[in-house]
């Protein structure tokens, strides 16, 4: 009679793997945000965080893609390579740059719940690109999710004054740095329509630009810019769908992190010497250890294996939680508080990226 049980009781464990596997990446994801927010908060140039951090996710993802072709999970011969490279530009190379801007400019909370909207622009965009059907109830959801995206990224006021914790942190950084004083606004070059958090400590503020790229300065303009990253995602993984009837979600990740990586390398070559300096702070180095071997490294084969064993729609609900705990992860580690405008907008989006999902055929 125990053998029948078996099976029954291996699924059973496969899918509490599976859901751990889950949440634990979403909660990844989530402190991510405000960590890197931290690590600019220490000194380092933006693009010298980014070009660093992504050095150590390239090299985690090619090791654990080297370590599941061993395995015997290999591409197909027949490579579709223009939709790796693709791939590569939308998710690795414009993602990755506009999710760096975007956090050296506006609040994680902002952040965390513009990106909660992903879900939501790949619906639209498998409507109008793959024609996937959406039934009248997943419209509704998109509706209400659109206008909670309109509530959060049409904040302009700047974020919160840092609190003792970032004061201390930007403390530290300056006297790594070798500075006799700490950074204070006024070493950021912060000026009126840009707040003191939205700079990494100890760098001065460029001239806000005129025109249309005055758009892009500020909060305003950080969530713009986290808008078009949850866009670049979601076309990402709307253009990795053929793609990945011939290679594994790791390997494409893998390929496309190899090729993204020579482009912020050289963004962030007139600066790479200088934050490589900064690598004796422990600080900063959790930081790019915890968000190139975890968020962009680890995270991604944690994900495919829950969703492989508890399925699309339950991973959906657990990527729900990434908006909850970047906000509270945020306001513990930087202070940041939840203005009504926030809680407004993310309650709309999380609860229409719901109906959006109870509604799909």
């Amino acid at each position: 009679m125990s053998a029948p049980r078996q099976p029954t009781e291996n699924s059973t464990a496969l899918l509490w793997l599976a859901e751990l596997s889950l949440l634990s990446v979403a909660v990844i994801w989530g402190v991510n945000i405000p960590l890197m927010k931290i690590a600019l908060a220490l000194g380092i140039d933006r693009f010298a965080l980014n070009g660093l951090r992504l050095v150590i996710s390239a090299l985690t993802l090619l090791v654990f893609a080297a370590l599941e072709y061993r395995r015997g999970i290999r591409p197909n011969v027949r490579l579709n390579w223009k939709g790796i490279l693709g791939y590569a530009i939308l998710v690795s190379v414009l993602y990755q740059m506009l999710f760096l801007l975007s956090v050296s400019q506006t609040t994680s909370a902002d952040i965390a719940l513009i990106m909660a909207t992903v879900p939501m622009w790949t619906a639209i965009g498998a409507r109008l690109l793959l024609k996937e059907i959406l039934t009248d109830r997943a419209w509704l959801g998109l509706i209400i999710g659109f206008t909670g995206t309109v509530v959060v990224t049409l904040q302009g006021t700047p974020p919160a004054t840092p609190s003792r914790t970032t004061a201390a942190i930007s403390t530290a950084a300056s006297t790594a740095a070798g500075k006799n004083t700490p950074a204070t606004s006024s070493d950021r070059g912060a000026d009126s329509s840009t707040a003191a958090s939205d700079l990494p400590a100890g760098t001065a503020a460029e001239p806000v630009p005129g025109g249309w790229r005055s758009l892009f300065v500020g909060r305003f303009g950080g969530n713009l810019l986290a808008l078009a990253a949850a866009l670049m995602w979601a076309g990402g993984t709307i253009f990795s769908r053929p793609v990945l009837k011939r290679i594994s979600p790791l390997q494409l990740s893998a390929f496309s992190a190899s090729i993204g990586l020579p482009f912020h390398l050289a963004v962030a070559w007139p600066v790479l010497p200088a934050g490589m300096r900064l690598l004796s702070n422990l600080q900063l180095d959790a930081c790019l250890i915890y968000s190139g071997v975890l968020s962009t490294g680890l995270a991604l084969p944690m994900w495919s294996f829950g969703v492989k064993h508890a399925g699309a729609a339950h991973a959906t609900m657990f990527q729900n939680l990434c908006p909850i705990v970047a906000i509270v992860s945020a306001w513990f580690l930087l202070g940041e508080p939840l203005n009504p405008a926030q809680a407004v907008g993310g309650a709309l989006i999380l609860g229409g990226l719901l109906i959006m999902r109870s509604g799909r055929k």
